[in-house]
This record gives C-alpha cells, sequence and structure tokens, in this order.
C-alpha cells in the first residue's frame, strides 16, 4: 500500500509525510456488476529498464509510465481504483496473441 500511495503521489505532485493509508476492500470478486463498474486496459513501456544494473529507480519508471497512462485516457490519480502492473517481456512480445485469449474470462458481459 505505501508503495502505491508513494507512486500515486508522483502523478499528483504530493507526497505527505505522514502516511495517512486506509484499507478498503476491493471488489473485484464481489458477484454483482454495477453500471458504475469501469475496467480500462491500457499499456505503455519505457525504453529503458532496471535490469540489475539500470541507473534509474523502479518507481521512477513507473511514475513515468503511469502519467502517460492517465495521460491517454483522461483520467485523474484520484479516479482509479486498483491498479495491475505487469512487466512485459522480450518472449511474450515476439509471440502472436489471438482475440480470444484476451478476452479469457469476459464470455459474459452483464445486461
Amino acid at each position: 500500500m505505501w508503495r502505491l500511495k508513494v507512486v500515486l503521489s508522483h502523478l499528483d505532485g504530493r507526497l505527505k509525510s505522514d502516511p495517512a493509508l486506509q484499507v478498503a476492500p476491493c471488489s473485484s470478486g464481489f458477484p454483482q456488476a454495477s453500471a458504475a463498474d469501469v475496467v480500462v486496459v491500457h499499456g505503455r513501456r519505457t525504453a529503458i529498464c532496471k535490469a540489475g544494473r539500470g541507473g534509474h529507480d523502479p518507481d521512477e519508471l513507473l511514475s513515468a509510465v503511469l502519467t502517460r497512462v492517465l495521460q491517454d485516457v483522461k483520467l485523474r490519480p484520484e479516479q482509479l481504483g486498483d491498479i495491475s502492473v505487469v512487466m512485459a517481456s522480450q518472449r511474450l512480445c515476439l509471440c502472436p496473441l489471438l482475440i480470444d485469449s484476451v478476452h479469457q474470462g469476459c464470455k459474459q458481459w452483464p445486461t
């Protein structure tokens, strides 16, 4: 939670010295869908990486990527709920993916 707070503070320019973190239940497993539920799937990459010998802090790299993603999708940091970050691998980028693999588990949309 603290890491997420630090990363989000990079986006809005404020970092509080006293972490007033709150625990909020994640509703991802909640069985009922709401009309207010929105899932944004978007991605960005950095041209550089940490790779164990890089001089760049992972938080700085993530901050740059998240800032750009928020600009792309026109969201403010306070509008976000859960964030999922994955690292792309070169092997995965070379493998073609079918559209069915992207929508796995999303076969039925709520009405």
